[in-house]
């Protein structure tokens, strides 16, 4: 089983299987000391597609959509300097299951339910539908197109499960073909106008815009692969996984050390007054406090070297988010709507 699950939801045609691809086309080979491995028979599909990816040309070189209700799920697992992170299952929702709430109520609830299972909600955006010279023109089409869909089941979803979303990672893709069109900053601003209602109560946005090349439009579509932003989305959910789980740990192994301290105070007690006995001496009493000091220290020193392990692979994926963070990076953050910057802060604690 997973450590953890991400959901990714979008309209029919938004990119949500081919960021699937391009994700493992990058990070199977690595990206500073980061590399992805599937875990189960997704490995032989994400092979053959990237055969055709990097041999075709035309839009026939991209992976088909999943179809109105399909549901697929990818397992993968993320390693840094081949030591194990964290394993996850993606799961990649037809663009039509958001419609199927009374003709398909089985995969809507198991939608739901995929949800309510996951660390992180990924919300695609297709990038064409800001491919446009008037900007009112951009912001109707990702309305129409996009967030009059998205946005009603986010309000029904939140009336009957929870009061709260995950972290939700927007990603708008084919950046290649939209960036010409968009001043700086504005896919943010379309997005906050076009989804105002989760930035607010607490929520924390992501914005990122992702491709599979600068110039793979080029020429029919056979211009080259090189995945750009494409690792960011899923380190997001990765690095608010893995520091629930470490600050999780944090908490049990303190309270877990403060048993051990216990131990050895009882222990020297114990040991100080056999000591002072001029008589009847118990040394195999003060031998075994002696072992269960000694067990105790071991305790908190296993437990500090694991914490310590955990610390230094969570700064690692902090790191790396961080070298992307900020106007002109690979993303945005948001907390009630502000602007804020991604920083090692929230790990200081562990």
């Amino acid at each position: 089983m997973a450590d953890t699950r991400f959901t990714a939801l979008g309209m029919s045609g938004s990119g949500k299987t081919c960021y699937v691809l391009g994700m493992y086309y990058k990070m199977c080979v690595g990206a500073n000391g980061f590399t992805l491995t599937t875990t189960n028979q997704d490995a032989s599909k994400l092979e053959d597609w990237m055969d055709r990816l990097d041999d075709e040309t035309g839009p026939d070189r991209f992976p088909s959509g999943t179809t109105l209700t399909e549901v697929t799920d990818y397992s993968f697992k993320l390693n840094y300097q081949n030591t194990g992170i964290m394993s996850f299952d993606w799961v990649d929702y037809g663009g039509g299951t958001l419609k199927a709430r009374e003709n398909n109520a089985g995969a809507y609830n198991r939608f739901n339910e995929a949800i309510d299972a996951s660390t992180a909600i990924y919300i695609f955006i297709d990038g064409e539908l800001l491919c446009d010279e008037n900007e009112q023109t951009r912001i109707k089409n990702v309305n129409r197109k996009c967030a009059r869909v998205i946005n009603p089941y986010i309000t029904s979803y939140l009336e009957g499960h929870r009061a709260m979303l995950p972290p939700i990672v927007f990603v708008v893709t084919k950046a290649d073909l939209c960036a010409p069109y968009l001043k700086p900053d504005e896919i943010d601003s379309i997005i906050k106008e076009c989804f105002s209602s989760v930035f607010g109560n607490g929520q924390l946005v992501y914005i990122t815009a992702v491709t599979l090349g600068n110039n793979i439009s080029d020429d029919n579509y056979s211009g080259d692969v090189d995945p750009i932003n494409i690792h960011i989305p899923f380190l997001i959910g990765i690095y608010h996984q893995f520091l629930n789980y470490c600050l999780l740990l944090k908490n049990e192994i303190d309270e877990e050390e403060n048993k051990s301290r216990n131990i050895i105070s009882a222990s020297e007690r114990e040991i100080n007054n056999q000591n002072s006995k001029w008589f009847f001496t118990n040394k195999s009493k003060i031998e075994e406090c002696r072992k269960q000091i000694n067990e105790a220290n071991d305790n908190i020193n296993s437990n500090r070297e694991m914490l310590n392990k955990y610390r230094r692979l969570l700064m690692a994926v902090t790191g790396e988010l961080q070298k992307y963070s900020g106007s002109g990076g690979g993303f945005n953050k948001y907390l009630n709507g502000e602007k804020n910057d991604f920083t090692f802060d929230e790990i200081s604690a562990i």
